[in-house]
């Protein structure tokens, strides 16, 4: 339930539609006849309703017109467009039809012996024929009326009030009548529970029509913070979290998010911040893979809410795993602003959502995006659960519905974020979305049998994060972020995975602290501020120095990585900067790094084979990478149980991969389910590119 707040209050404090499927051209001004009427741009003649004239004595309104298409989701459309040819078509359809046939009917009867009928007759015959294929051709080719609502705008004394004329017949007494939403709060149901709100833009010229492009977001909405007063159980993390609605997805393109639709909504967040409306958190369950990660104005955006606004952004990591390198975009953006979001599913959601026969110990789903991000950082945060049966809209005619993925678990963290930030204003603790972060990353409970590439630094620890929080709330780094770049072209981390590694690699690696709006921290602190760091990497294959002091300017170091006694396979590590004055307070940036060691297949006989058998136990994952060998362009996967006894076999995601220079992730994939017995040998073709990583 999204309506109010413990306490009653609005929840949904702000409504806009940022993709601009909404908008409405009102900049036709017209003057009410004597009658009471006016003629919408549709050519129709519209008689006002007591309301306008009530409150619009001037008679001054606004017109404009706006398609069905554009204000509904495919399922509302969909049935609007059955009834409008149930109406409008099916009824003449099947009255002609009826006719036609029985006109047939009349003639077969009259005329047993078809072969010997006259010319007249045979005429007669044909025309019947024609008719009836006529009418079936029309039946299948028929296209619905494009739809058309008019729509009036008019100012009253409590702002602007618009009319929508959803039964276009012009009788506006009986038309949707809806105040503006950031006055009066309004919202109203169209056709099947359709719930809209509005906006006036430039003075009058642009009615803003906000709708549902999909469930989506509501479902994602109420389990960051639904709120039900009879049904506390059915509550989201923070029941108590007022929110801004800002859509981004366009109905238009089925609901998918667009750049421009994207940029609007940060401005918009800018803009309520400035005005001393301060955003404390996004959740962003929606993201797109891009061919340059670490590039691009809409990524420079969102860094710049987080490092100048403080806003802490929240973003699901993606649904395209197994593979590797499959972030989305956000979180994987030029610097590492947000908080990346896997999806966690535990026993207890295995039972209560899925109806599973039998619990397995909590693991990340599949389907999970996985790090590293092509240019080498880390764009999972932390993992939380990826699924919940939460509410919906009412036009979907359900009370709730289970949905998973990454953009459920995203919300999950977004509300737990809100439940801090909550706290810490309670105990008057400042804190920065830089500290967020960092305290989310630095206690998350690690569950060493869980892929390590997709859950981040562990499963989400809410009571950890705000204790560790408060015990360090005057450090100076909660106020700063340690901005990483590795090489010239500013990497977020160090990826090794162009070939058979066969030498060791030294990279210089950038790390430059940068205050929370920098611009206007203070000289004082700038110059106060020293750090002595202590370097730790995870692992003995790679090599740097032990120590840092930082102060309040950039600082370059140099990490040797020896991949030359690695095993083929992936291989995971970072660099760890500590305080050393206090290192219990965690980590405070830390430095990516990512090895692929291929299998080299032999050049003669293009093959390799795994020569021992391979238990694969439900939700088991193996990685294999191999390196393309010259002139190949098509590689064959087969595989067979060893298990003689198996006939029935098991069913395996066959996810292949390469990354391709310059391009996503989707550039050179292929992704299928595939049986696998004793019987006979599974084949599975896809293409490669030569001289390039392939990972299956």
């Amino acid at each position: 339930m999204m309506s109010i707040v413990p306490g009653g209050d609005v929840k949904v404090v702000e409504r806009y539609d940022c993709s601009g499927c909404g908008d409405v051209d009102t900049s036709k001004q017209v003057t009410a006849a004597p009658d009471g009427t006016i003629v919408g741009l549709s050519g129709r003649v519209l008689r006002l309703s007591n309301v306008m004239k009530t409150k619009c004595p001037s008679g001054e309104y606004r017109i404009g017109l706006k398609s069905m298409h554009d204000l509904y989701p495919s399922r509302i459309r969909d049935k609007i467009v059955a009834d409008a040819k149930l109406k409008t078509w099916d009824e003449a359809h099947k009255k002609a039809m009826a006719e036609v046939s029985r006109e047939v009917a009349d003639f077969e009867a009259k005329n047993v012996n078809a072969q010997n009928l006259p010319l007249k007759e045979k005429l007669n015959k044909e025309n019947l024929d024609s008719t009836v294929e006529f009418l079936n051709a029309c039946e299948k080719k028929f296209s619905d009326l494009k739809t058309t609502y008019d729509c009036v705008l008019f100012s009253t004394d409590d702002g602007w009030m618009a009319v929508i004329d959803t039964t276009e017949n012009g009788d506006l007494e009986n038309a949707v009548h809806v105040q503006e939403y950031s006055r009066a709060h309004e919202m109203v149901n169209l056709d099947e529970f359709l719930s809209i709100s509005i906006n006036v833009h430039d003075g009058g010229d642009v009615l803003e029509i906000v709708g549902m492009c999909s469930s989506h977001g509501t479902h994602v909405a109420s389990i960051a913070c639904g709120f039900h007063p009879d049904n506390p159980e059915l509550d989201g993390v923070a029941p108590a979290a007022k929110v801004v609605s800002l859509t981004i997805g366009d109905g238009r393109l089925g609901s998918m998010e667009t750049g421009t639709a994207l940029v609007r909504a940060i401005i918009k967040v800018m803009e309520l911040c400035e005005a001393g409306r301060k955003i404390d958190v996004i959740n962003m369950s929606y993201g797109e893979h891009g061919h340059w990660s670490n590039s691009g104005r809409v990524g420079e955006l969102m860094s710049e809410l987080v490092n100048k606004y403080g806003v802490v952004w929240v973003a699901s990591a993606g649904n395209h795993g197994p593979a590797l390198c499959t972030i989305g975009t956000p979180p994987d953006i030029s610097q590492p602003s947000c908080v990346g979001v896997g999806a966690y599913v535990s026993p207890e959601m295995m039972e209560a959502e899925y109806a599973l026969r039998q619990k397995l110990p909590g693991n990340v789903y599949t389907w999970t995006s996985r790090d590293p991000c092509i240019d080498g950082g880390f764009g999972v945060t932390v993992c939380a659960p990826g699924a919940a049966i939460a509410s919906v809209p009412q036009f979907t005619m359900s009370k709730a519905q289970l949905m998973n993925g990454t953009s459920m678990a995203a919300p999950h963290v977004a509300g737990s974020v809100a439940l801090l930030i909550s706290g810490l204003k309670q105990k008057n603790i400042n804190f920065t979305a830089f500290s967020i972060k960092r305290a989310l990353w630095n206690t998350a409970t690690k569950i060493d049998y869980v892929d390590k590439f997709a859950q981040g630094n562990g499963l989400l620890n809410v009571e950890k994060a705000f204790e560790n929080l408060t015990n360090y709330k005057d450090c100076i780094e909660n106020y700063l972020r340690f901005s990483v770049s590795v090489g010239g072209n500013g990497a977020k981390g160090i990826h090794m995975r162009q070939g058979l590694l066969t030498k060791p690699e030294e990279f210089n690696v950038s790390i430059e602290p940068v205050f929370f709006n920098d611009k206007y921290a203070s000289a004082a602190d700038k110059i106060s501020f020293n750090v002595r760091l202590t370097l730790i990497p995870t692992e003995s294959w790679i090599q740097c120095g032990s120590f840092l002091d930082l102060c309040y300017s950039q600082r370059t170091i140099c990490v040797k990585v020896d991949p030359t006694g690695l095993a083929a396979g992936v291989h995971r590590a970072s660099i760890k900067a500590y305080d050393s004055s206090c290192v219990e307070k965690g980590v405070l940036f830390e430095i990516p790094v990512t090895v692929v060691q291929p299998i080299v297949v032999d050049p003669k006989s293009l093959e390799y084979t795994q020569t021992e058998a391979i238990t694969c136990k439900p939700n088991t994952i193996l990685r294999n990478f191999f390196l393309v060998p010259k002139y190949a362009t098509w590689a064959v996967l087969e595989m067979i149980s060893a298990d003689k006894s198996d006939t029935v076999g098991g069913k395996f995601l066959i996810h292949t991969m390469q990354i391709l220079p310059m391009k996503y992730c989707k550039a050179q994939e292929t992704q299928k389910i595939l049986p696998v017995n004793s019987v006979s040998t599974t084949v599975h073709p896809f293409k490669c590119v030569v001289s390039i990583i392939a990972f299956m």
